[in-house]
């Protein structure tokens, strides 16, 4: 059975699988498309990409695709713990540059689902942390988008002030120098 909260922003939602304890231990499923179909999320993965950053402090993000390339993506942590971040970038949304975050680890085993026309950032919180994330379109470079972690416009509350960034984290530019076409 699929457990479905909703966040501050409506599309953005986290499912919670249920799980079954016995003599042996304990199982849940982890991934169900009818159950997902039931919770309202009408997306066909097609690629699914693992993260797992060795040290505590390490910033993916936020990170998007733009149009007609943009993406869905469905996150969870099966190592450590992290915090997953989605920002509304859709210029035309009431919620336009509001986000939400959520804690994923592999105890809580929480999902997030992050719609088209949101950006997104994972910090992981502890080291040799590993977490997967299922998209419903391909990586396309020619659409790769980001926007630095530190825009004051969207002013995220990350809990570090250093964080661990690839290149082309530290070079992205703010939301109002960017050409985010979601």
């Amino acid at each position: 059975m699929l457990k479905v909260t909703q966040t501050d922003l409506p599309e953005v939602i986290i499912l919670e699988y249920e799980k079954y304890v016995e003599s042996r231990g304990y199982s849940y499923s982890n991934f169900s498309i009818q159950e997902l179909k039931e919770a309202g999320i009408e997306t066909d993965f097609v690629e699914e990409n693992v993260y797992c950053p060795q040290n505590a402090g390490t910033l993916y993000g936020i990170h998007f695709q733009n149009h007609p390339m943009a993406q869905s993506k469905l996150l969870y942590c099966v190592r450590g713990r992290g915090l997953d971040f989605a920002v509304d970038l859709r210029k035309k949304s009431k919620n336009y540059k509001r986000w939400t975050c959520v804690e994923l680890s592999s105890d809580n085993r929480k999902q997030i689902h992050i719609p088209k026309g949101f950006g997104h950032a994972f910090l992981s919180l502890e080291d040799n942390t590993k977490v997967v994330m299922r998209i419903d379109n391909y990586f396309n470079q020619k659409y790769r988008r980001g926007i630095a972690w530190n825009d004051p416009d969207l002013n995220i509350s990350f809990p570090i002030n250093n964080p661990i960034l690839a290149q082309h984290d530290i070079e992205a530019p703010f939301l109002k120098d960017s050409d985010c076409n979601l």
